[in-house]
């Protein structure tokens, strides 16, 4: 996808960055998940634009490198998950949406994580709830055994879309459950009551990094039923659609939110691609390109 003069300038700005990334001490592990400006948001951002071959390739070695040495490979569930020595307490502590996030930008780059850290395809295997779901919050392994759609969709989308070989029965069953548990949810309500769980899922957003909305959570059933030969869920479609009319206009879908919230906790400083990519009210080329593809497996006579 072609991109305009403000998203290449931004885009060069973040490549500049990731290029002059250079030391990978624990300090600097730690800076690389900083709200919203460290070295993960910037690889993150690309990767969404369909840009991560931008990424210099001296930046996903590193990325790579600390994924490998620089980071805990257990959720920590209980005291037993937790890590012992000094050295290993100094490590990386990821929860399930932001591990799959870095899955995903590195495979999508080409790298062959499932034979270098085959841990990571692993822990999100092993940590799906009997609701179809995961959960960040290690309570819920303990006590509630309920899902969260924010943890849930990250790992879902790392397993479907980066898996070039036929699905295991085990990755098939994890795809097939939280497509089940997705489509329980009907995208965004409560399975009791059946009440809206948060507004602001109804609203598209860009770049997501982990965040939800319901059309990431469209997309990924959309693509799950053609993966799996699996019928689409036509009413849980049609229903997201209707909940997203309000932003689309003759040129495309609008972002409604931003995953960052400048006056309030999800605060921070950002950098020029976030800034570019994320205004509210805009037309989202990237957003624009998803809602297409949903509209044209719903209903066969849509083009894009």
């Amino acid at each position: 996808m072609e991109v305009n003069h403000t998203f290449q300038s931004a885009i060069e700005d973040s490549m500049e960055f990731l290029h002059l990334y250079s030391e990978v001490t624990a300090e600097d592990v730690e800076n690389s998940r900083r709200k919203w400006d460290g070295f993960w948001w910037h690889m993150a951002a690309l990767h969404e634009m369909g840009e991560v071959k931008r990424i210099p390739a001296s930046a996903i070695a590193k990325a790579k490198y600390i994924l490998g040495n620089h980071t805990w490979p257990v959720f920590v569930i209980s005291t037993g998950d937790a890590p012992h020595t000094e050295q290993d307490k100094r490590k990386m502590d990821c929860c399930h949406c932001e591990l799959a996030v870095y899955y995903m930008i590195l495979m999508d780059y080409g790298c062959d994580l499932d034979t270098e850290l085959p841990w990571i395809r692993e822990w999100f295997l092993k940590h799906q709830l009997p609701d179809g779901g995961l959960n960040c919050e290690p309570e819920a392994y303990l006590h509630s055994r309920k899902s969260s759609l924010v943890s849930t969709l990250p790992p879902l989308e790392a397993v479907l879309r980066y898996t070039n070989r036929e699905y295991t029965a085990q990755e098939a069953n994890f795809l097939d459950e939280g497509a089940r548990y997705l489509m329980e949810h009907r995208l965004a309500y409560t399975k009791k009551s059946g009440e809206i769980i948060n507004e602001d899922w109804l609203k598209p957003c860009f770049p997501r990094f982990f965040e939800y909305d319901i059309l990431r959570g469209m997309s990924f059933l959309v693509e799950w039923s053609r993966r799996r030969n699996k019928p689409l869920p036509a009413e849980v479609i049609d229903n997201g659609i209707e909940l997203l009319s309000d932003h689309i206009d003759s040129t495309g879908l609008r972002i409604g939110r931003r995953v960052f919230d400048p006056s309030g906790p999800w605060g921070g400083h950002t950098f020029a691609l976030l800034e570019a990519v994320s205004e509210v009210g805009q037309v989202s080329p990237f957003l624009t390109r998803q809602w297409n593809h949903i509209l044209s497996q719903s209903d066969p006579n849509q083009t894009n």
